[in-house]
């Protein structure tokens, strides 16, 4: 059985880095998988259903997406870097294909807080890695204007402006916009926060003085259970 490997964002940072790739790589493909959508993800189970779907009913010799970003914070391996995706027909050479899972199409699921900053850390791990701009980040549908991918409520100056946003944050070491790297707690933050447990705001805020409600517990303690965290 195909087997996937899960990331941290410090993880992923630290795998792209180093990992071997003798293609060209020249361009990002930006994609959501509308299906399954945010409140269907079940872990590798749900990697393993896409690449199901993509080899054994499409066809194709491995599941489309070099890398998968799921709801929440984690960064899942895919195709073999050297390897063009299975993205968007007529423009695949050269890409680097990253899939958000859900249905992000207005009106439906999201694209915040851990998953966002997720999706631009490893966009900006993987223009370090290639030495790629803003400019050669691809949305599916600016291809193809028959699809919506990645979401009709993903605005390009927006996602483009996050990356910005939460590269300024990274090239201060800082894990969150109101987090200095010297503050008291920042390697507890970071940790916390690459174990996708918690999450800052839309303006990648993580408001560290604020005091934290019972729903926040109760979210932070789902999640440890979720990762097999509680005994």
């Amino acid at each position: 059985m195909r087997k996937f490997r899960q990331f941290t964002i410090s993880g992923f940072e630290g795998y792209i880095s180093t990992v071997p790739v003798k293609r060209e790589i020249n361009h990002i493909q930006i994609h959501h998988t509308w299906k399954p959508r945010k409140a269907d993800y079940r872990g590798e189970s749900t990697i393993r259903g896409m690449w199901q779907y993509h080899t054994q009913t499409n066809g194709w010799q491995d599941i489309a997406q070099h890398f998968s970003i799921a709801p929440d914070g984690t960064i899942w391996d895919g195709r073999d870097l050297n390897l063009d995706p299975a993205g968007i027909k007529g423009y695949n050479r050269g890409g680097l294909m990253i899939e958000i899972i859900g249905d992000f199409d207005e009106g439906q699921d999201r694209l915040d807080n851990s998953q966002l900053f997720a999706v631009a850390s490893a966009v900006i791990a993987c223009q370090d890695r290639f030495r790629l701009k803003n400019a050669d980040i691809v949305f599916h549908r600016e291809i193809d204007p028959s699809k919506s991918c990645p979401g009709t409520g993903i605005d390009r100056y927006l996602f483009l402006n996050a990356i910005d946003k939460t590269r300024e944050v990274k090239g201060g070491k800082e894990v969150f916009a109101d987090v200095p790297s010297d503050h008291w707690g920042v390697n507890a933050i970071r940790w916390a926060s690459d174990q996708g447990l918690l999450t800052a705001n839309q303006e990648g805020r993580f408001r560290p003085n604020d005091p934290v409600t019972r729903a926040e517990m109760s979210a932070v303690l789902h999640r440890m259970a979720e990762k097999g965290m509680l005994k």
